[in-house]
């Protein structure tokens, strides 16, 4: 059993709660659906186009259950296909009634899909499964934060209606992003930049295999503000394609890839992987030196994470405020520290240049430019509360925290970007190759 999230008893006004909102929420979406299925769904039938199909799924404690929908098959090229699709779980309604099914819960896990849980005493099997779930609104909007067990895990040991109702509510407003990403290639363009559409795993494997190997390795995280930057910078476009990982950051470049036909597979950002590089980094015994950001900040970031990680090693800390006259000292500094990986938080462009001079010299073996990170966790900037994550709303956090310096960014450059997009989308640039 996992202990470190076992189910949280729930009181009777909470299962009650819960079945009168799924049966309300059920009744109204049969109701608004009764006049669309009357007029398509017999011909869909008589057609063949749709039929009705009865599926075994793994319900509480591990007893089967059958879940219904529609088999539906959209004519090629037909316009209605978005509708057809929207159509097949529609029967899942009636599911929700009879209580085999919630509004939110865990994905309904097929039989053959025990053994990847740890058999039927993972907690997710203590409540029904759900239309919606947390792994699912998360994968949605490219957040990648674990496994779909773990998301499992917090939604069992936190579950409360007002949670449900908060989980129901960001999945409807995720709906905007589009499906999560599934068939991806290796590597997308967008904005004229190659990116490597990989996962936040690989990309620490990569890390890993680049220290092991003693081979050097620059990455950088693309954000729609670095698009804007690279399109006028050719400099910095340059920088961007001499790294080794470039990858893509925030909802803006999924909402590019959408558009573009060139979907992105996860949003990899260096404040999501920090946590998870510190906690690799303690388990190998490399080291870890944090440069850039004002006075003090970079040290609180590191204090933040040896509070965390007691066995990383953090070889040094330094402000990203020094001259060209001092950078072969603080260069010197660094490579006298041993430092494999190093995270330079300048901003872009100057972190990506600064890093294509200056990795080999610095004895590092990956350097990554990392923004704000240091910020975040040193304190000094609060990061957007989860929810508003999972919705793709992290930008409006920080627009109202810093609109003096954020609102070019934001107001002014998220339109620029989108406007760029829909331009390469309708102008057959050729940057819009995909390797698989």
């Amino acid at each position: 059993m996992h202990a470190q999230a076992m189910p949280v008893p729930q009181s009777r006004a909470y299962h009650l709660g819960k079945r009168l909102l799924d049966g309300i929420v059920a009744a109204l979406l049969l109701s608004a659906a009764a006049p669309l299925c009357a007029l398509l769904l017999p011909w869909l039938l008589v057609t063949g186009r749709a039929r009705i199909q009865a599926r075994e799924f793994v319900g509480i404690a591990g007893k089967s259950i059958w879940l219904h929908d529609f088999g539906t098959k959209a004519p090629e090229g037909a316009g209605t296909g978005r509708l057809y699709a929207c159509m097949q779980n529609l029967p899942r309604l009636f599911d929700l009634l009879d209580g085999r099914l919630s509004l939110v819960g865990p994905r309904p896990a097929a039989p053959e899909e025990l053994q990847s849980f740890s058999g039927i005493a993972h907690p997710r099997f203590s409540v029904a499964p759900g239309l919606t779930c947390l792994w699912s609104l998360r994968r949605r909007s490219n957040i990648d934060f674990g496994t779909e067990s773990e998301a499992d895990l917090e939604y069992v040991s936190h579950r409360c209606l007002r949670g449900d109702i908060g989980i129901l509510g960001r999945a409807l407003l995720a709906l905007a992003y589009g499906a999560d990403a599934q068939d991806c290639g290796a590597c997308q363009f967008i904005g004229g930049i190659r990116l490597l559409n990989l996962s936040m795993a690989n990309l620490l494997d990569a890390v890993f295999c680049a220290i092991e190997g003693k081979a050097r390795m620059r990455i950088a995280f693309v954000n729609p503000d670095c698009v804007n930057i690279a399109a006028r910078d050719a400099a910095y476009r340059r920088t961007l394609d001499k790294f080794d990982w470039v990858c893509a950051d925030g909802i803006g470049m999924k909402i590019a890839g959408s558009l573009l036909g060139r979907p992105i597979r996860q949003n990899i950002n260096g404040t999501d992987m920090f946590p998870r590089l510190c906690a690799a980094m303690a388990q190998s015994g490399h080291s870890l030196y944090l440069l850039g950001a004002r006075d003090g900040v970079a040290q609180a970031a590191a204090q933040w994470a040896l509070a965390r990680y007691p066995e990383l090693k953090i070889a040094g800390t330094r402000s990203g405020y020094f001259s060209s006259v001092e950078e072969a000292a603080v260069l010197q500094e660094i490579r006298s520290s041993g430092a494999q990986v190093l995270l330079v938080a300048m901003g872009a462009p100057r972190q990506e240049q600064w890093l294509e001079r200056n990795l080999e010299a610095s004895g590092a073996l990956v350097g990554m430019g990392v923004g704000g990170l240091f910020d975040f966790y040193s304190g000094r900037i609060r990061r957007a509360p989860l929810w508003l994550r999972e919705i793709g709303g992290e930008w409006i956090y920080r627009l109202i925290q810093e609109p003096g310096r954020m609102w070019r960014r934001y107001l002014v450059g998220n339109w620029v970007f989108l406007a760029r997009i829909v331009h390469e989308r309708f102008s057959g640039s050729r940057m819009k190759g995909t390797a698989r």
